[in-house]
């Protein structure tokens, strides 16, 4: 009988001591006074501590926790302060060694996703993606590293409800086109973006060290995985006080298992879902695209073993043992 292991992550809120800003980025003062982002600490040389407050994430890795145990998967799940990188490291380790072929590994994240500088150059944009944990960010490349732990033959299926999550676990095959998006957003910085700098740049050592210690190139997979992303690398994912605008997407159409169709059937329906919902407001906008957010979420594949064995698994049941 195969095996199944989840684990679900949600984060409301960083630790701002952890969090430290760089109070200038290429001649911009930081300054973050909005209702999202606002000063919550300083210390004796006038940094800024970054708390990142939001309201639905562990809501959301509530709501994947329950879909896992209704499928069979024995889950857990790491909820703000326990959302730290080693938690999360061990949990993922833990279920590596645990699994072996026809086994299922299945992670959920729902918080803020960020970016920093890409060191080792395997980025066409320059830039890693991150998830915010609670200690620090957590490195699509460390992700990578980690599912090369998994043995041949298991299958990892990866939901990240975050901003700039296109390829927030490295590598594969996107049906995207956030290269084209990207161009023609070029030239806007909004205050997020110049935050995740300030962030970065306040812990430059810190992240580059991580970066610098990983495997380059990488070590090759053997398990097969696909990625659900609740937007392109260069968007913002949205939510409210109930759940994220992809969380709630995933389960209407999962529709408590109701479901009829294969992974690739679930990924379009949830694009089709969220392209609805962006077409009813701009109606509701009178026809004012510019005061509406789109996210396009991503479908990513990526080869562990074999292309048969990747093939094989996309056109499963979603969620299934």
């Amino acid at each position: 009988m195969p095996k199944g292991i989840s684990l679900h992550i949600g984060v409301d809120e960083v630790d701002p001591a952890e969090y430290r800003l760089n109070p200038t980025y290429a001649g911009w003062e930081c300054v973050i006074v909005t209702e999202e982002y606002y000063p919550v600490s300083f210390v004796g040389d006038f940094r800024v501590g970054w708390r990142g407050p939001l309201t639905s994430c562990e809501k959301d890795a509530e709501d994947m926790l329950q879909l896992a145990k209704k499928q069979k998967f024995k889950a857990s799940i790491l909820k703000t302060k326990k959302a730290t990188a080693k938690n999360v490291v061990d949990k993922i380790r833990s279920a590596a060694k645990q699994l072996g072929a026809g086994d299922t590994f299945f992670l959920t994240y729902a918080g803020h996703g960020s970016q920093v500088e890409d060191l080792s150059g395997d980025e066409w944009d320059g830039s890693d993606e991150t998830w915010c944990l609670y200690d620090r960010m957590f490195l699509d490349d460390e992700q990578r590293a980690l599912y090369a732990e998994f043995a041949r033959g298991v299958k990892i299926v990866v939901l990240s409800d975050s901003c700039h999550s296109g390829s927030a676990t490295r590598s594969g095959e996107s049906d995207s086109l956030e290269e084209r998006l990207h161009r023609q957003r070029k030239g806007r910085r909004a205050m997020t973006e110049r935050t995740a700098m300030a962030i970065y740049q306040g812990n430059k050592k810190r992240y580059d060290v991580i970066q610098q210690n990983l495997a380059n190139p990488p070590p090759k997979l053997k398990a097969s995985r696909i990625l659900f992303s609740a937007c392109q690398d260069n968007e913002h994912a949205q939510g409210d006080d109930e759940n994220g605008v992809f969380t709630r997407a995933l389960k209407k159409v999962w529709d408590n298992g109701r479901f009829k169709g294969n992974y690739g059937d679930l990924a379009k329906q949830i694009r089709d879902e969220l392209q609805a919902n962006y077409n009813k407001a701009v109606d509701k906008a009178g026809g004012d695209a510019s005061v509406v957010s789109l996210q396009v979420p991503n479908f990513v594949r990526i080869k562990g073993s074999s292309k048969a064995a990747l093939a094989k698994f996309i056109k499963q049941r979603p969620f299934s043992l």
